[in-house]
């Protein structure tokens, strides 16, 4: 069962795996923009029914706790405070130090291991030395050293989100997923959303397109459109709150069209990737009129500009899904070089640029080391023009339950080389089967959060790591 057919039975009060009632097919005639609230409407990408039974927050009661609910002594995705966790041998977030364990260079020479390589966090604005990931600020977020991913004490899940030594997310008190009632009416107000969107400029490295006076002016515009999103997504506020990073960015989707995601598993594939465009294109609409591009890896099909359901269901039923997986040549000609690189040399980027591959299967059709290649020349090129290796944000995330793919996957976000630069997110039965043994339930709508944030902000990049 998909990923799109779990969010409709969710959001229709079906039991788990049960047949949605309703599908896309099926659906009213009427649509409304992504992510606006829907009466009756089971299967519709990004909207949540409003009151739905079954909905996000107020279904029956799960075995394992529902994300972003509180019942006490329950350990949930979070733990009740961002990556807090239990103290046990292997829990989720807790970095153990193992060799290939994820995000951990240590092959000497390695992308990011040489000295002034990208990404070394400034203690100050504008600073910039070090080695891509490195922090420098005691007690900053996720203390970080050399070798990406690598962490000081106190390690990932043992601070409480917001309650570190340095102004933090909003600079709220409470952990992720904790009650609101300390917090602002309408989120974390616009001082939270500069101090959150200045935190991700200096993350990711985005002077170049950032002063903090921009800043400002995005974060002023922001005015409610996290709370839409909490509403209509029915997600807490703490983690529509991260969704603030998204405004840095020009979004592009470049998506697999091979035959397998026409043929393998009754075509719920590609139902999985209309739900992944259109949650992408809805927020991008919220924050930027530009709306998102879509590139496909063997159509010459193109999406510029989209910004509703409607724009992205009409996207896709245009195309055919036949032929192999050029996952690397592809991205390089028709996403990186034309949209990314080719700008940047003429120093016409506008943006940061986040890349969300969507793919189902292993590349065919070119050799195997083509992709890890054309990711770290991308950033080789990038770290050669004024913006820098961090205007591009590379997110992986499998559709389908193809045992290749995601063993694919899972070696591409330990490369030696490039794994530091990218962040890959299995589909979703993977993640939430490992978030249950963990005492989790792990829900359609934070699986979607963390493939759209995971690429661009290191607590969520972090939550991929396996033990």
């Amino acid at each position: 069962m998909g990923l799109a057919s779990k969010l409709a039975s969710a959001q229709s009060g079906a039991p788990p795996g049960a047949a949605p009632t309703t599908s896309a097919q099926n659906a009213p005639a009427r649509v409304n923009t992504i992510g606006s609230p829907q009466q009756q409407q089971a299967n519709t990408y990004g909207a949540p029914p409003s009151g739905a039974p079954g909905s996000y927050g107020s279904g029956a009661p799960a075995p394992a706790p529902a994300y972003g609910n509180r019942p006490a002594q329950q350990q949930q995705y979070g733990a009740g405070s961002y990556g807090q966790q239990q103290q046990q041998p292997g829990a989720y977030g807790q970095q153990q130090q193992q060799p290939g364990a994820y995000g951990q260079q240590q092959q000497p020479g390695a992308y990011g291991q040489q000295p002034g390589a990208y990404g070394q966090q400034p203690g100050g604005y504008g600073q910039q030395p070090g080695a891509y990931g490195q922090q420098q600020r005691p007690g900053a977020y996720g203390q970080q050293q050399p070798g990406y991913g690598q962490q000081q004490q106190p390690q990932y899940g043992q601070q409480q989100y917001g309650q570190q030594q340095q102004p933090q997310y909003g600079q709220q008190p409470g952990g992720y997923g904790q009650p609101q009632q300390q917090q602002q009416q309408g989120g974390a107000g616009t001082q939270g959303f500069y101090n959150s969107l200045m935190k991700a400029v200096q993350e990711n490295r985005l002077q170049a397109f950032y002063s903090p006076q921009r800043i400002q002016q995005i974060a002023g515009s922001i005015g409610n459109k996290i709370d839409q999103v909490s509403q209509y997504w029915k997600i807490p506020m703490e983690i529509a709150l991260d969704l603030v990073r998204l405004a840095l960015y020009d979004i592009i989707i470049y998506a697999d069209d091979s035959g397998s995601m026409s043929f393998e598993e009754n075509g719920e594939r590609i139902d999985d990737l209309k739900l992944i465009i259109s949650r992408a294109a809805y927020i991008a609409s919220l924050f930027d009129d530009d709306g998102i591009e879509v590139r496909f890896m063997n159509n010459s099909t193109e999406g510029n500009g989209l910004r509703s359901e409607q724009e992205v269901l009409n996207l896709v039923s245009r195309v055919q899904f036949r032929g192999l997986t050029p996952l690397g040549t592809n991205l390089e000609r028709k996403v990186l070089t034309p949209l990314v690189i080719g700008p940047a040399r003429n120093r016409a980027l506008k943006k940061p640029v986040l890349v969300i591959t969507v793919t189902d299967g292993t590349p065919a059709g070119e050799s195997p080391s083509t992709l890890t290649n054309v990711i770290a020349q991308a950033k080789n090129e990038l770290s050669r023009t004024q913006y820098g290796p961090g205007a591009l944000g590379l997110q992986f995330a499998q559709v389908g339950n193809d045992i290749r793919a995601r063993e694919f996957l899972a070696k591409l976000d330990v490369d030696p080389i490039v794994g530091g630069m990218v962040d890959c997110t299995s589909n979703f039965e993977v993640e939430q089967d490992e978030m249950a043994r963990l005492g989790v339930n792990l829900d359609p709508q934070t699986w979607l959060v963390k493939m759209l944030l995971g690429a661009i902000d290191p607590s969520y990049d972090e939550q991929d790591e396996k033990h």
